[in-house]
């Protein structure tokens, strides 16, 4: 999982795949510095819902990025402490093919839930999650892998 401050911009640059590439700024792509969060395999997802009001003629996508880790520390303790104090963040999710995809494009996203956890059990997983929310005009948009520097 990759996050970065939302940059201001007024494109979105794709390539002919329908990619995104780069968010520009007057035709200039904007420098993003992006963080990679690891988490353990198989523990954390992206779910995107399509909210729809007929009435009112509206719809927009909630997409939610929930990510697991392991360990109660203090520097991740420090870490999701800034993670919820930014209401813009730019998320993007490697899935298991290998695709990447973008959470807060447009709108930005923010931190929305999360727990942290002892455990109980010797078993039981000290650690905790976190989802971070968007809530945009449009899908996700798949992103080439180079968008984040891969």
């Amino acid at each position: 999982m990759y996050i970065a401050d939302l940059p201001s911009y007024d494109t979105i640059t794709t390539d002919v795949d329908g990619l995104v590439e780069s968010l520009d700024a007057s035709g200039t792509p904007t420098t993003i510095t992006w963080y990679k969060y690891e988490v353990p395999k198989q523990s954390s997802s992206f779910t995107e819902t399509i909210n729809a009001d007929n009435t009112a003629q509206t719809v927009f996508y909630q997409q939610d990025a929930l990510m697991v880790f392991t360990k109660m520390e203090a520097a991740k303790r420090d870490q999701i402490k800034l993670l919820a104090q930014n209401p813009k963040l730019l998320v993007v999710v490697k899935d298991g093919n290998g695709k990447f995809w973008s959470v807060g494009i447009t709108r930005g996203a923010e931190l929305s839930a999360g727990t942290v956890s002892t455990g109980t059990a010797y078993g039981d997983r000290n650690g905790g999650e976190i989802t971070l929310t968007g809530l945009e005009p449009d899908p996700s948009y798949e992103c080439a892998p180079s968008f984040v520097g891969e």
